[in-house]
């Protein structure tokens, strides 16, 4: 490629000495890094240095001229000559390749003039115009529009070449391409500009404690200052100034009585232990308002360039509001759970999909069946959704109620009717015939295309069974009494510590406890039934009884315990027992009935935890029920249902009518109109409107309702719940928007630790390189005294350059910008080369270094580099803690079932068992008298993990203290592949 012609000028003397260094010095930097605006300093002073030449130089100049456009010509910084009139005399390569322009391109005036945008030209001919005022060096920025029409920003540095006289005979302008840390800039106020706002939202505050004057080391806050910000004052409900000057005493005194030495004693510790920087705290304080509320309070040490701390910050965060959603949640997932699994109901849910772009094949539809639903019907989700109407009523509707059936879901579900309520016999297929009642409702949007529909099923079988036993009491008792399932046992000899001789378990008692009669009676006998079958919390009082009857205290018990099943579970039963006589009236054993009591108990424990339930979530929750008979016209409120519309409880006679007066008046329709639908069509309903309280507050209530129906299908009563849904709405918005908030959060902490590690590299190669520059003599000879010292800047230089990688390689592992580039290789030359690589360092530590390998391995599909980066950290960290005349040893097998194995074993000081589970954390090692004495972050291992992970293999490591340490990387049988 043909270049520019360049300006020829006479370099000689000193100036030609300093061109040949900064020349040097650049074109090292330039080649081993990113360009470096110390090394194009330093060759433009040489250039600079050429105008105080004199004549008896001129032979030298034309040495350090050709270095000097060497130095040019390698810059990877654009580098552009003017002659102070805006007339381009040079220019270099980085020019073209940043602008993708050809040189011959750029060789054409009017190219340059077209690459800046015409808003730009002016700012960029006054930087390089002689006869501006201003003095140099000059700095402008302004994009350059390239080949592909991209836009990149550039920051120049404009410098002026004077002649002996002073006069500007040339203007050298060096450029660096700024185009991605300008986003990164914008991107962090954005950022920042975003935490503040997610701090507003998730009632966050910070504070800060600085030291004072002259302390390094405080000893407790005592020593130094705190500032609290306007948010967390108002926390606390204090002013800033308060907490500003509040000591010990009177900070203590705003925390719970109950969380006070705890809290208080832990801070104390965090001040004193120079070993902690950070600490979390939550407790709960009192404002000066008698209100409780529960905080986080979590502090931060920072210390400056001697590890003394300068200061300590910190946030603090209201959770009150978190953590009452908490429990409401809670509380009301459980009574929803509960009611659902008493009443025997479960539901179904279909949305539309039509509007989302997807591929033609893909399903059109969402369709969720419920595990109750599931339950209910005996139908899997699967099977459900590929069963067409007619077919599901042909499979599984009984006969009867087949063709009423079809023609409800049919209608319903082409679109037809929007909703239908419809009973009919069932053919379970585990159950045999049920009864099912299956509602639904469809939901369309404006334009009245379908946005989703939901619909329940119940199995009603034991309602209408229990209707039937109303209507026939006493055949119903009578057929309970022939279909009661009991068991007995009996046993003989066993009174009075006498052995027992004889053991019975009827087949009626084995079907109800799953225990077979042998393995029954065999326990009896050998007297350890109790301890296998019966549960541990009810172990001592059935042996308290059995005791009790055989020792004659007693001569009968009644008690119900929990038996355990061979096959799981536990059933509850009840067990009768009393003496048993023989024809002359002597005792001879005992005889017992067992009665399965597991539903009684079931159903006792339910109602037990749904009253229970049903209380706190009336408390707690700000749930209230109501009722209205429909017959009689009576309603009855909750005293929750007065408080939820800003009434005291029973302070009038609720009806209907105070209900709609209640409610907001653009809501009232909606609401009249559900409840008419509902009575109307004896369908349940759900509705979310507004209140409007006596004080004028309004509030956000959910209203569930459904109808009663008498024997005759009439519609009997309307009853359902009211919930105060405001906060929690409230909550539910401000808790999404902060998890949004700290996702942001965390993806700018990798993004921020990218850039920095990106912008420590650029001088710590400049170290580097112009160490190597100083050891090879360029600048001349140096002292030998020097020369230690010299070394010691290039490996400390080289160590933290592999510190920054590391931490480059975890960032983009962290943000999911490492990938994996697989292909298939050969694993034992990838070996071989990492072995070579550390066979010296081996030999100069005295260190012996062995390759085991079984013969020729399969392929290996992976990454190669990933491969050796994970071996060649293996074997730095087994020479690292091997000591002299010890042996290192990398051991290969493979085997097309079991996956490729690579051990790296060493005989050095081994590992504790308590530190081997910190391995492979990120900034994590065995302890920190190795950290000083071998060096290193810790990040070594936690690379090797996760790469290692992302083949779908791992780590396995093993050691023995003072016997050495097995480090094994296994890949997957499936990453081989044989030839």
């Amino acid at each position: 490629m043909k270049r520019p012609p360049a300006r020829v000028i006479p370099w000689f003397g000193f100036a030609a000495l300093a061109a040949v260094g900064g020349g040097v010095y650049g074109w090292l930097n330039w080649t081993h890094q990113a360009p470096s605006n110390t090394g194009v300093a330093i060759a433009a002073m040489g250039i600079l240095g050429a105008a105080l030449l004199s004549r008896q130089a001129r032979l030298a100049g034309g040495v350090a001229s050709s270095l000097a456009d060497l130095v040019i010509d390698h810059a990877e910084s654009p580098i552009v000559v003017t002659d102070g009139a805006q007339n381009i005399l040079r220019f270099n390569l980085a020019c073209a390749t940043l602008s993708g322009f050809s040189m011959a391109e750029l060789g054409d005036p009017a190219r340059w003039h077209d690459m800046v945008p015409p808003e730009e030209r002016k700012a960029v001919a006054d930087a390089v115009d002689a006869r501006a005022d201003a003095s140099f060096p000059r700095s402008v920025e302004n994009h350059w529009i390239t080949r592909s029409g991209e836009r990149r920003l550039l920051r120049w540095k404009n410098s002026a070449l004077r002649d002996a006289k002073g006069r500007i005979y040339a203007i050298v302008s060096v450029g660096t391409d700024i185009t991605e840390s300008r986003i990164a800039e914008m991107q962090s106020r954005r950022s920042e500009n975003a935490l503040r706002r997610a701090h507003r939202i998730a009632r966050l505050g910070h504070w800060s404690w600085s030291p004072k004057p002259g302390i390094t080391a405080p000893a407790d806050d005592s020593e130094g200052h705190y500032h609290y910000s306007s948010e967390a004052a108002a926390i606390y409900g204090l002013t800033s100034e308060f907490l500003d000057t509040a000591d010990d005493e009177s900070y203590g005194a705003l925390i719970h009585a109950e969380d006070r030495p705890e809290a208080m004693q832990v801070y104390r510790n965090f001040f004193a232990n120079p070993d902690q920087d950070h600490l979390t705290q939550d407790y709960r304080i009192r404002r000066p308002d008698g209100t409780f509320r529960h905080i986080r309070v979590m502090s931060q040490k920072l210390r400056g360039p001697q590890s003394d701390v300068s200061e300590v910050t910190g946030i603090v965060q209201d959770l009150t509001e978190i953590r009452r959603a908490e429990l409401a949640i809670r509380q009301v997932q459980m009574i929803l759970t509960a009611a659902q699994k008493l009443a025997g109901i479960g539901y179904w849910f279909w949305e539309n999909n039509s509007s989302v772009e997807a591929s033609e094949d893909a399903p059109t539809t969402n369709f969720h069946y419920s595990p109750e639903a599931q339950a209910v019907s005996g139908i899997s989700e699967h099977l459900m959704q590929t069963l067409s109407t007619a077919e599901f009523c042909r499979r599984f509707v009984h006969e009867n109620d087949r063709a009423q059936a079809l023609d409800v879901f049919s209608r319903f579900t082409s679109g037809e009717t929007d909703q239908y309520t419809i009973e009919y016999g069932y053919l379970h297929p585990h159950l045999g015939e049920r009864v099912l009642r299956s509602v639904a409702l469809r939901e369309r949007d404006s334009a009245g295309h379908a946005l989703h529909a939901t619909g329940m099923i119940q199995d009603i079988t034991d309602i209408r069974r229990g209707e039937g036993a109303l209507r026939d009491q006493q055949h119903q008792l009578a057929a309970a009494h022939q279909l009661a399932k009991l068991g007995y046992w009996s046993w003989i000899g066993g009174i009075a510590g006498s052995p027992l001789k004889n053991s019975v378990w009827s087949r009626e008692a084995a079907a109800i406890t799953g225990i077979d009669s042998a393995t029954a009676e065999a326990a009896m006998l050998a007297d350890t039934f109790e301890e296998q079958f019966v549960h541990p919390d009810d172990l001592l009082r059935l042996l308290k009884a059995i005791g009790d009857l055989r020792e004659q205290r007693v001569d009968r018990y009644d008690i119900d315990y929990r038996l355990r099943r061979p096959q799981g579970g536990e059933i509850w039963v009840r067990s009768m027992a009393e003496h048993r006589k023989d024809g002359q009236g002597r005792l001879i054993g005992a005889f017992g009935i067992l009665q399965d009591i597991s539903e009684r108990k079931r159903a006792e424990a339910e109602v037990r935890q749904a009253h229970q339930s049903l209380a706190n979530a009336q408390r707690i929750a700000h749930v209230g029920n109501w009722y209205r008979d429909m017959i009689t016209g009576q309603v009855y409120w909750s005293d929750e249902v007065f408080r939820i519309l800003g009434f005291e409880p029973r302070a009038f006679t609720p009806s209907l009518e105070r209900l709609l007066q209640a409610v907001h008046a653009t809501d009232r329709r909606k609401l009249g109109t559900v409840l008419e639908t509902c009575i109307r069509e004896l369908t349940a309903y759900v509705t979310d409107h507004r209140i409007v309280r006596p004080d004028g507050s309004i509030r956000h209530v959910r209203e569930l309702g459904e109808v009663s129906l008498d024997s005759d299908g009439k519609l009997r009563r309307l009853e359902g719940v009211v919930l105060d849904i405001t906060e929690i709405k409230a909550r539910e918005a401000a808790l999404n928007e902060a998890r949004l908030r700290a996702e942001t959060a965390d993806r700018a902490k990798t993004e921020f630790l990218g850039n920095m590690s990106h912008e420590l590299r650029t001088p710590l190669n400049a170290v580097i390189g112009f160490a190597d520059v100083l050891s090879q003599n360029l600048f001349g000879p140096i002292p030998d005294s020097y020369r230690d010292s010299i070394d010691a800047i290039s490996q400390s230089g080289r160590h933290l350059l592999e510190i920054i990688n590391d931490l480059l390689e975890m960032s983009r592992i962290e943000s999911g910008e490492r990938r994996l580039l697989d292909q298939p290789f050969d694993p034992l030359p990838a070996i071989g080369d990492c072995v070579r690589l550390v066979q010296s360092q081996a030999q100069r530590e005295g260190i012996t270094l062995t390759i085991d390998e079984t013969g020729q391995l399969p392929a290996l599909n992976g990454e190669e580099r990933a491969f050796k980066q994970v071996l060649n950290n293996l074997l730095s960290n087994a020479l690292k803690f091997t000591p002299r005349g010890g042996s290192v040893a990398v051991t290969v097998a493979a085997d097309m079932k079991a996956g490729l194995m690579v051990a790296v074993s060493d005989t050095g000081r081994g590992i504790e068992p308590g530190l081997l589970p910190q391995l492979g954390k990120p900034f994590a090692q065995g302890e920190s008298t190795l950290s000083r004495r071998y060096g290193g972050i810790g990040l070594g291992l936690a690379i090797s993990r996760r790469l290692m992970d992302m083949h779908g293999g791992k780590l396995e490591i093993t050691s023995r203290p003072g016997e050495g340490t097995r480090v094994t990387m296994i890949f997957p049988k499936e990453r081989l592949t044989l030839g």
